[in-house]
């Protein structure tokens, strides 16, 4: 969160490393999915540059515009918020690209907590819509899972399959 990471000037008064190395199996309305986590940030190991880490993390990505052409986003996974990560991230290590974290935070999250909450929670969420669109998030996660084949239980017939070339593996 960007409570307590930056100072009045906006630098960073964190010296740990964030790194994507953590991953666990979650469920919800939408099924069953592997959503990634993080490891506590710690002070770096590895010095002066970058260091590979395992999984790619939409809120905290930055690459050349090549990867996003070779890498899109799934048009048809609406009302689709934790899951994506596992299938952009295989899909682009299938492919060649490599995850890096930097030396050090430099970006955070302006989560609705704390002092930030009053502000924060006038936002609205696209969950706010599901009713509108009742069972849209469940079938775009049977997307997302079988595009990438991670969910062998399921009747390949059930879910869509609409440009699978071009968004799966």
């Amino acid at each position: 969160d960007i409570q307590g990471s930056i100072d009045p000037q906006g630098h960073s008064l964190r010296k740990t490393r964030p790194i994507m190395c953590n991953t666990i199996y979650e469920g919800g309305p939408q099924g069953m999915h592997l959503r990634h986590a993080s490891q506590p940030e710690r002070n770096p190991s590895v010095h002066g540059m970058p260091q590979l880490q395992p999984w790619w993390a939409a809120g905290y990505s930055f690459s050349r515009g090549h990867f996003l052409v070779n890498v899109p986003y799934d048009p048809y996974q609406p009302m689709i918020f934790q899951g994506e990560e596992m299938s952009i991230g295989i899909r682009g290590f299938t492919i060649g690209y490599d995850y890096y974290a930097p030396e050090r935070s430099v970006c955070f999250h302006h989560y609705a907590v704390g002092k930030n909450a009053k502000v924060r929670n006038k936002v609205h969420h696209f969950w706010e819509n599901d009713r509108k669109y009742s069972g849209t998030g469940k079938r775009a996660m049977q997307r997302l899972l079988g595009i990438v084949r991670m969910n062998p239980e399921i009747d390949p017939s059930k879910w869509d399959h609409v440009e699978e070339e071009r968004y799966g593996l």
